[in-house]
């Protein structure tokens, strides 16, 4: 992590809010790095969410007089505006490095959450993780591409739950079955809803079969007993 915005992205990883991160000045760092910390291969934030900064390897014009040592007053002040104009630098960095693309996922986000696929959908995308977010949005600039398919509604699924399988009904091509190796829960059942009401035509009928695998004849894996479920 050498840079504002890498500690910024760091945080996303660790599921860390990137307000809650306080950034100070440090008071000894090397004049050849931006992020300065006591061990230099540091590669994720510690508890404390402090992170020392030398202010003076890109934006010495902005903070040549900040904390001046000749400058005694108001350092708790100066400290707190410190850390503020860090955060608005970094999310400029990341502003600036953003492609297309993710241009694209920042407002297909912004459209579910201010409802304009639906209610349901808005509160079902916050179940979401940060990466199984991402997964989610670049499926979706994938739909848009290329329109809805059985192919990408099984791609996406798989990435979310690795451990599932999609079925299509080989007598009614209509119907969906799912399985998902994991007991049911209200939150694994949001996403699973998220992404039939995202990826899925209307027209679709969709059947989950939680933990437990249906029998298929000739596949011994599935016909266990006491660890299948009839279809």
């Amino acid at each position: 992590m050498n840079y504002i915005w890498d500690i910024l992205l760091r945080a996303d990883k660790q599921n860390i809010d990137r307000e809650s991160i306080r950034f100070k000045c440090a008071k000894s760092y090397s004049p050849y790095m931006e992020v300065s910390f006591e061990d230099i291969n540091a590669a994720e934030i510690d508890e404390t969410l402090i992170v020392e900064i030398n202010p003076y390897y890109r934006f010495f014009s902005i903070f040549k007089n900040i904390f001046d040592i000749n400058l005694k007053e108001n350092l708790q002040f100066r400290e707190v505006l410190f850390d503020i104009i860090l955060h608005h630098l970094g999310e400029l960095d990341l502003k600036q490095g953003l492609t297309r693309k993710e241009y694209y996922k920042k407002f297909i986000l912004r459209d579910i959450l201010d409802n304009i696929f639906a209610e349901k959908i808005k509160n079902n995308i916050l179940i979401f993780n940060k990466d199984e977010l991402d997964i989610v949005l670049n499926s979706l600039i994938s739909l848009y591409e290329t329109g809805t398919s059985i192919e990408l509604f099984k791609s996406v699924v798989k990435k979310i739950f690795p451990k599932s399988v999609v079925y299509s009904n080989q007598d009614d091509k209509k119907e969906i079955l799912i399985y998902i190796d994991q007991p049911e829960s209200p939150q694994l059942n949001c996403k699973i809803d998220a992404l039939v009401e995202l990826f899925l035509h209307i027209e679709y009928e969709v059947n989950i079969y939680w933990q437990y695998h249906f029998g298929i004849l000739d596949i011994d894996e599935t016909m266990k007993i006491e660890k299948m479920v009839l279809y």
